[in-house]
């Protein structure tokens, strides 16, 4: 019995030497920081049942999220191969509902519709790094080699289709790996492009959308199923960045009360669209950017993303990181400020509460993701750090990357990851 006695003094010898250390370095030390005092309000969902049917790692970049009339939230995801799915408040999970055809993107595209269906727009994969030339070095020429590798990318690209998914009859059947989501193509917008965004009108009739990289903006009618082309959304090309391989182009659309549908377009300006005129109207406001006046090339900020708070108040943010409030009635825009130095304020949503919730940072390592409120009633951001999931011993999780925002009907705040291995968050303000 010698092995004994020999287990006995290793386990004693361990003890000791973890005694030197303190609880929380026996767990580990973690440099990452949350400014969320109830960490017990932040958690996360698996993207389907894990080794069974959960979105695997490259498909699972949650990139569009809408809050349905019932209650559910459904998502899409960005990647090798686009995803449906629906969290379902009523049984705490998140439900993968199958590949949406042999598309790679759902980027700011998805919708309910007032038969209570769910539209889908799809197109190339928008997080993968396009091949830029590198033969181009003078600085005139520039942005005439990103055009062309952008378009070089899009050669092949038959376009983004939009598509039709009916939950009554599909959200209770099981889907397998492997297996398909069961929807109706309506069609291609525009041929060679990616569906880029788009929104529903007030009475959810019609669909509107914008097409990456030529920047057409088109409308469907759902009852009749027809497309119909508008026009150019953006009548010059520019690289504002954050990236040097995206076109600077309105990455949302929002609909208002009246009808009107609210995007960006040339030099900053919000436009709009006029369901009525049937064409796209200037309002002179311009979104609130970085701007350097005596730079001797023009670029501009673009929209990111819109939210409506339950006023009708219009809020958006910019490529450079600005938060600003759109009244569509006075036609008037207040800058309310940045809450962080880096670019890009990524997505927004306005809580039950009236508060705005945000996350900000670029798509970068050294720059990630962080989470952000504003509250119109006192002003001022208040800085809520990353977004932690710590559920010790069972998992810990770190979200750094974020494209996508909705508020639950309970007022719970979900957020769609769009890392490689993607979850979807929840906080409860």
């Amino acid at each position: 019995m010698k092995w004994i006695y020999f287990l006995k003094k290793a386990i004693a010898s361990l003890i000791t030497i973890f005694s030197f250390f303190s609880p929380a370095e026996i767990l580990g030390q973690d440099w990452a920081k949350t400014n969320i005092k109830e960490t017990q309000r932040v958690d996360i969902r698996d993207l389907g049942y894990p080794n069974v049917n959960e979105i695997p790692p490259n498909s699972s970049a949650i990139s569009s999220l809408i809050t349905a009339r019932d209650g559910k939230i459904y998502g899409a995801t960005s990647g090798e191969q686009s995803y449906l799915f629906v969290f379902d408040p009523a049984i705490n999970k998140v439900r993968h509902l199958g590949k949406i055809a042999d598309q790679q993107s759902v980027h700011h595209s998805l919708l309910e519709g007032a038969d209570g269906c769910i539209y889908i727009g799809t197109g190339k994969d928008i997080f993968k790094e396009i091949e830029i030339s590198r033969d181009q070095l003078n600085i005139e020429t520039v942005d005439k080699s990103l055009w062309k590798d952008i378009k070089k990318y899009y050669n092949d690209y038959k376009g983004g289709h939009l598509y039709k998914y009916n939950p009554v009859a599909s959200n209770e059947k099981v889907k397998l790996p492997g297996m398909k989501s069961e929807i109706e193509d309506l069609g291609i917008p525009f041929p060679g492009n990616s569906v880029y965004a788009l929104t529903v009108n007030h009475t959810g009739d019609q669909v509107y959308g914008i097409t990456y990289p030529d920047g057409q903006f088109f409308t469907f009618n759902i009852k009749t199923k027809n497309f119909t082309l508008v026009g150019e959304l953006d009548k010059k090309i520019v690289f504002h960045g954050p990236e040097r391989y995206w076109r600077s182009l309105s990455r949302a659309l929002i609909c208002d009360d009246s009808g009107r549908v609210y995007m960006s377009g040339t030099d900053g300006i919000i436009n709009y669209y006029d369901p009525i005129l049937k064409k796209i109207v200037s309002t002179q406001l311009k979104i609130p950017g970085d701007y350097y006046y005596n730079q001797f090339f023009q670029d501009y900020a673009v929209i990111e993303y819109f939210a409506k708070s339950a006023n009708g108040l219009i809020y958006g943010g910019t490529s450079d990181g600005y938060l600003f409030s759109l009244d569509t009635y006075s036609m008037k825009i207040i800058n309310l400020g940045k809450p962080r130095a880096s670019r890009r304020l990524r997505c927004l949503t306005v809580g039950l509460d009236g508060i705005v919730y945000m996350i900000a940072g670029e798509r970068s390592a050294s720059k990630p993701c962080q989470f952000y409120s504003f509250d119109p009633k006192s002003g001022g951001f208040q800085d809520l750090g990353l977004l932690i999931a710590d559920r010790s011993p069972y998992y810990y999780w770190r979200g750094l990357q974020f494209d996508s925002m909705t508020t639950g009907k309970d007022g719970t705040i979900f957020l769609g990851e769009s890392e490689r291995r993607s979850h979807l968050f929840l906080y409860i303000p």
